[in-house]
């Protein structure tokens, strides 16, 4: 598997650090495990995967999630744009992770959804 910046890294004693550099040629990777790359690397969690234009879109919508002070319209953000970028196939890795955001505010704070979909051969 190929790290890319930003991906986040445990060592052997289970330290977390983020990719800030990578050399493709040498193969070698530059981790942070303190300072300024590793705190705003941290401020998005350990999120791995991600290109990097759907990792700044990822950033991006977390720090307009963050503005909002209620956390239900937090939650109610989030959907949005998981509506929003479910309808490009290309964007499935970043909608997950949105979802698991949404659905760890969710978890935390005892919200349950105002509207949600199901299969109706389930129910």
């Amino acid at each position: 598997m190929v790290s890319r910046l930003g991906d986040s890294l445990f060592n052997r004693d289970g330290v977390a650090g983020f990719v800030v550099s990578r050399d493709p040629k040498k193969e070698t990777l530059q981790i942070a495990i303190e300072g300024p790359e590793f705190e705003k690397s941290r401020r998005y969690g350990f999120i791995n995967g991600l290109e990097p234009s759907q990792r700044k879109e990822f950033e991006s919508i977390i720090d307009q999630m963050k503005d909002r002070s209620e956390t239900r319209d937090r939650v109610d953000f989030l959907h949005e744009q998981i509506e929003t970028l479910k309808q490009d196939p290309k964007r499935g890795v970043l909608t997950r992770y949105l979802q698991g955001e949404m659905s760890h505010i969710m978890n935390s704070e005892g919200i349950a959804p105002r509207i949600y979909s199901i299969d109706e051969t389930k129910t």
